[in-house]
């Protein structure tokens, strides 16, 4: 008997020590609000400059990352790396959605957001909206964008450079950060699919 409840304890102690803590360092959906109605919340721009509810995304794997059509940097690569992850995903690409949404309400209408992510892969849904809705759908992401000298013509704007993947039920799995390779990328998507 004695030796039974040692190997008992000693699975507890297992399960405790090694499993639990993998399963919830892998998971930060816990960090994030409920997503499921976040879509629902927000109106971006349509082509004829209306306000409406993006739709389009039901169940389906998303791809979520802020930038801007004049960036000169961090935008254009990342945005290249969703469309290789397209690429790779092949016939299941299907199943995913990857969004470009532009934080400068001031200078990025719908026909320049998506004449921008079509030079790349025009299965990368062109997103923009006025400042009320981009400040509620970054409050959402917990991440923050700012104007840098923004009465110069061509100012700057400072923005996160993750990549926020989104499974099936609208929550946050992943945060890519800049830099990872596409492949890298691919395989991690592939995993919510």
């Amino acid at each position: 008997m004695n030796k039974f409840h040692t190997k008992i304890t000693l699975l507890i102690f297992f399960v405790l020590i090694f499993i639990i803590p993998i399963k919830s360092i892998s998971d930060i959906s816990k960090a994030f609000p409920d997503m499921s109605t976040v879509f629902e919340r927000i109106y971006f721009y349509d082509e004829n400059n209306d306000m409406k509810r993006f739709s389009g995304y039901e169940n389906k794997v998303l791809l979520v990352f802020f930038g801007y059509t004049h960036c000169p940097d961090v935008c254009p690569t990342t945005v290249l790396d969703m469309a290789k992850v397209m690429k790779g995903l092949g016939a299941q690409s299907s199943e995913v959605l990857p969004m470009f949404i532009s934080v400068d309400y001031d200078r990025d209408n719908y026909k320049k957001v998506r004449e921008y992510v079509d030079f790349f892969d025009n299965r990368i849904a062109a997103l923009t909206s006025d400042k009320k809705n981009i400040d509620a759908l970054t409050k959402f992401f917990k991440t923050k964008y700012e104007f840098v000298e923004p009465l110069n013509k061509g100012y700057i704007v400072e923005h996160s450079s993750n990549i926020y993947i989104l499974d099936r039920e609208l929550q946050v799995k992943k945060i890519i950060p800049n830099g990872i390779p596409s492949a890298e990328i691919t395989r991690i998507v592939e995993k919510f699919l």
